[in-house]
């Protein structure tokens, strides 16, 4: 029971480290915090839009940098990172979005950001049914889209993440999640619990079918950095929520 009732915490922690930070009112000063040098190496781990403020509000998209790149930090300050492009263009990358690294840089210009192009439709999303979506134009707020109903299910609070785990969670027998390194299609992208051991959940990542236990906070940490998708405001849109 003991461990049970620690599987349930987990799962909301793995929430709660992305819960949105809070909004800027109209009376604090957005940019406005101290800003500290550095010079350090940050990797992108979510592709992630360099911005000329510090700032989500009232600030202009520079370049976009792909997950993957590891770029050169030259200040920090609450909640941003201060970046230099390999072509010189200067700007802010939300710290949620990278991670500080021993890495060699990348040659990572970044590309042009611009509103060309058509945005997603839900038709379009349904290749990513079972992926979690952090939302990158705003604080990583979570996303996951139950590939049942195909509908995205917001992981923002706790009470949030505890109906998810209760409502949408899959009862699997120990024997099917100990002993399957590649899951069938049925399960893909679904959670699963281990009914005849404690409770225990794992995400079945749809991309290699593969399952992730979510045992410890620093794991479900590392899952949702990993393995969640950068998804636009735009593109957000077109993803179905349910009420």
């Amino acid at each position: 029971m003991k461990k049970q009732a620690f599987s349930i915490v987990v799962l909301l922690a793995l929430v709660v480290g992305f819960w949105p930070a809070a909004e800027v009112s109209a009376g604090e000063c957005c940019g406005c915090d101290p800003i500290y040098e550095r010079d350090l190496h940050g990797e992108v781990i979510i592709s992630a839009y360099v911005r000329n403020t510090p700032c989500m509000e009232n600030s202009t998209i520079l370049k976009t940098v792909v997950k993957g790149s590891v770029i050169k930090v030259i200040g920090e300050t609450d909640g941003w990172y201060k970046v230099e492009l390999a072509d010189g263009t200067v700007g802010w990358v939300g710290q949620v979005l990278m991670q500080i690294t021993s890495k060699a840089l990348t040659n990572t210009s970044g590309t042009t950001s611009g509103t060309s192009g058509s945005s997603a439709s839900t038709a379009s999303l349904a290749k990513y049914l079972g992926y979690i979506f952090l939302a990158v134009e705003k604080h990583g707020e979570a996303y996951y889209y139950y590939p049942v109903n195909q509908k995205g299910y917001y992981l923002g609070r706790p009470a949030d993440a505890f109906n998810v785990m209760r409502t949408l969670g899959l009862g699997a027998t120990h024997d099917f999640i100990t002993n399957t390194t590649y899951f069938p299609s049925h399960v893909v992208g679904r959670i699963l619990l281990d009914v005849e051991s404690h409770g225990e959940a794992y995400y079945i990542y749809p991309k290699d079918r593969k399952k992730y236990y979510l045992g410890r906070p620093d794991d479900a940490f590392r899952i949702m950095r990993e393995l969640g998708l950068g998804i636009s405001n735009t593109n957000l849109t077109a993803l179905p929520l349910a009420q």
